[in-house]
């Protein structure tokens, strides 16, 4: 007898010896990754089974011949790339758009899904496309538990109002199950190179973060928020993995803290200085024409103070801009993996026009657009991304890793609850 044994997931199993070619591709029959079988002798093994086991394995060619000792591979930058096309997309978004009318929604699994594959296949890291090995019945079964739960909180805000309160803490304290069941089973669902990326769930930790940190935010005036900023990507980082390695995060909660002074510094700027010194040059030139031409000064500052009144949107616009696009950039260039880093290069001005010009395109074409827009804004996202300093992607492994339901992500994507990076 011989042991044949898994080196992704440890599983072993014993086989008459010479069951199993020498050099065969065998399938693991629990964490479904293949291997190469390399034979090695065996003291219990009697002489007789040795030698049928060496011939039967002579007569299989081997998948290459000998070579030389590996050279350490050099570190290199990969990049991202994503040719995805608006008019291949507008297929997909049409079709899972009509379907989700016309069966009330039942079908959002299945254009999830169908989303996900596209885009996910549509993105390339050194040339090879990602995947999304999701089945829509998980998600299907976890979306009609999430629409009973919303049918219940609704009818329960509204016909009830007494116990809206308490529905809401009730829905408060899922949150941090939510999060980390829809990591699990995205992350889980997400391939590279035939090989799955995981996330190590922790519940007490997501409940300090997600609940406990979140509770403290109104008591302490919104001072804590950065912290909380960075206590969740460092989570949601820290605990994801490729294969059998682990991502690491390098930022720390100052860098946060900076970030968000920046933005209230340019708001504060805005408020304090642009808008009240803009406020005064406009008027006083209003003010002069209306008395040059004998107009209602006082309908002339009404004016003007609607003018400004406008900007103020477009202000906050791009400071909210400014703030994601920084929290992006910092959240990527603070992970790396097995002694590598990711680079984000997104540009304020560029997102900004990006998002102005999107909404103006679907807004003007009643929604007809939004493919168009979606693959715009993906294609730019992985156009300022990459990997610095990775050297041999051969070197990751595979885990095992168990089915998870897909009840979190369908709960948390119904009551809109973000865990992207």
């Amino acid at each position: 007898m011989e042991t044949v044994s898994c080196p992704h997931c440890g599983f072993a199993k014993e086989m008459p010896a010479g069951t199993v070619p020498n050099g065969a591709r065998v399938k693991c029959p629990r964490c479904k990754e293949t291997f190469i079988f390399t034979r090695t002798a065996d003291r219990g093994t009697p002489p007789a089974a040795v030698t049928a086991a060496r011939e039967s394995a002579a007569v299989v060619p081997p998948l290459s011949a000998p070579s030389e000792p590996r050279r350490p591979a050099q570190p290199r930058t990969l990049r991202f790339t994503f040719t995805g096309t608006a008019k291949e997309y507008f297929g997909i978004w049409i079709v899972n758009t009509l379907l989700k009318i016309v069966t009330l929604g039942v079908y959002s699994a299945w254009a999830k899904v169908r989303k996900r594959r596209y885009f996910y296949g549509n993105t390339l890291l050194d040339g090879s496309p990602f995947d999304y090995l999701a089945d829509p019945k998980a998600l299907f079964r976890g979306w009609l538990i999430g629409v009973l739960a919303f049918l219940v909180y609704t009818a329960g805000t509204r016909y009830t109002p007494g116990i809206s309160k308490i529905l809401g803490s009730i829905f408060f304290l899922t949150v941090p199950w939510l999060v980390v069941r829809s990591r699990l089973f995205n992350n889980r669902n997400s391939s590279y190179r035939s090989l799955r990326f995981a996330f190590r769930d922790d519940y007490q930790e997501a409940y300090v973060i997600f609940a406990g940190l979140a509770f403290l935010v109104p008591f302490t005036l919104g001072l804590i928020f950065p912290y909380l900023i960075y206590r969740q990507k460092k989570f949601l980082v820290e605990r994801s993995s490729f294969g059998r390695t682990p991502f690491t995060f390098t930022a720390t909660g100052k860098d946060y803290y900076v970030l968000f002074l920046k933005a209230a510094g340019w708001l504060v700027l805005l408020l304090v200085v642009v808008m009240p010194a803009a406020f005064y040059v406009i008027s006083t030139l209003a003010e002069g024409g209306a008395l040059l031409a004998g107009g209602d000064l006082h309908r002339t500052q009404m004016m003007v103070g609607a003018l400004m009144i406008f900007t103020l949107p477009f202000l906050y616009f791009f400071i909210v801009v400014y703030v994601q696009t920084a929290l992006a950039n910092l959240t990527w260039n603070s992970t790396g993996i097995a002694g590598s880093s990711f680079v984000s290069r997104m540009r304020v001005r560029d997102m900004a026009w990006l998002y102005l010009s999107n909404a103006v395109a679907i807004m003007g074409s009643l929604g007809l657009m939004i493919p168009w827009a979606s693959v715009r804004l993906a294609r730019y996202r992985f156009e300022t991304l990459s990997v610095e300093g990775i050297a041999d992607m051969e070197a990751f492994r595979a885990g095992f890793q168990g089915d998870v339901s897909a009840t979190g992500e369908e709960i948390g994507d119904i009551f809109g609850i973000d865990v992207a990076l």
